[in-house]
Formats: structure tokens, sequence, C-alpha cells
């Protein structure tokens, strides 16, 4: 018996290309409508809050790490945390929850001669993927006659930084370092 493979002439190799192309391009096509008229996803990016009066801030954007920022000089005196109460009726009615769970409160941090007045606060978004963090800074220099400290002068104004970012997974935050292995001639109790 001698068998003999079909023999495809160039004209039908070309149409079945053709063919094969016609229905790759209406999959895609499908896939693309199907695509746009989804709602969009429940982890879409939230809109970054602007405190009022500062809508016009700079903003630094990074997409590739979902990273929104924008900074500017509150016009209050060292204590306020007016910002603070203004982020917090915005974001917890909406679901978000602090980070922690009492209200922040002014920590002193002092490096080489200025000294810095911080405040930081932070919550989670109610589907836990993203973070809008706050930090609040009051600027203070030593006033000095000499060697002897005379008091100190606090810059004009609070100096505010608001950061929307995604939130790390949490196998990363609770990921520990491996363990080395003991020193040789020392046994680990089980």
């Amino acid at each position: 018996m001698d068998r003999q493979a079909p023999r495809f002439n160039r004209r039908e190799l070309a149409r079945m290309l053709a063919l094969v192309g016609v229905v790759w391009l209406v999959i895609l096509v499908g896939i693309a409508r199907w695509q746009r008229s989804r709602p969009a996803a429940a982890s879409a990016e939230p809109p970054l809050i602007h405190y009022p009066g500062t809508e016009e801030a700079p903003e630094q954007t990074s997409p590739n790490l979902g990273l929104r920022k924008y900074w500017f000089r509150l016009n209050e005196e060292y204590p306020s945390d007016s910002v603070y109460r203004f982020y917090q009726d915005q974001l917890e009615p909406k679901g978000w929850r602090p980070i922690v769970v009492s209200g922040p409160e002014w920590v002193r941090r002092t490096e080489k001669d200025v000294t810095r007045d911080l405040l930081a606060a932070g919550w989670i978004s109610p589907d836990g993927l993203f973070h809008v963090d706050l930090q609040m800074m009051s600027v203070v220099h030593p006033l000095k006659d000499g060697a002897a400290m005379m008091g100190e002068e606090r810059e004009p104004g609070i100096q505010v930084y608001v950061t929307l970012r995604r939130a790390a997974p949490p196998e990363i935050l609770l990921q520990q370092p491996p363990t080395p292995p003991p020193p040789p001639g020392i046994v680990e109790e089980q």
C-alpha cells in the first residue's frame, strides 16, 4: 500500500493562515470589548484626598510603585492636629481603619542642631490594598549664646506630607529572615 501524504498547495495554505488570523482577531476584539464592559475593579486606586485649600499643591506620582504624594505648609501653630482630624473625618466613615488605634501624638526627634516635632498617622483601606500616611513636622532650632543654651525658636507653620500608596502584601511584612544554622558542634533542642 502506497500512501501519499496530502499535499497542500500554496493557495490553500494561504487561505488557512488567513482564516486562523481572522479567528484570532475576532477573539482578541471580543476579549477587549468584554474587558471594557466590565465595571472598574474593586482594587482600583482610590482618590488622593487633598486638605482644603491644597488642591493645587504639587503632587508626586509613581504608578509603578502605586504611590501618590503631596505636601504643603500648614499656616497653623504647633501642636495643631487639624489635618489629622480632617483625614480621620474623611476616611473612617468610608471604612478606612487607623493603623494605630490610639490617636497619634507629637514626638520629638533631634539630629545635630535641628529638632523636629513629628506627628504620624496612617489608615488602611477597607479592602486592605491601600494606605494613606500622614506626617506632620514642626522644626525647632536651638538658640545659643556661645556654648550656653538659651531656648529654642520654632519655624512658623507645620510641614505636612500626605501619601497614598499600595499596601505591602502581609506575607512580605510578616516574612522572617531565615535563621542561620547553628555553629558546628552545637546541637539544637527539638
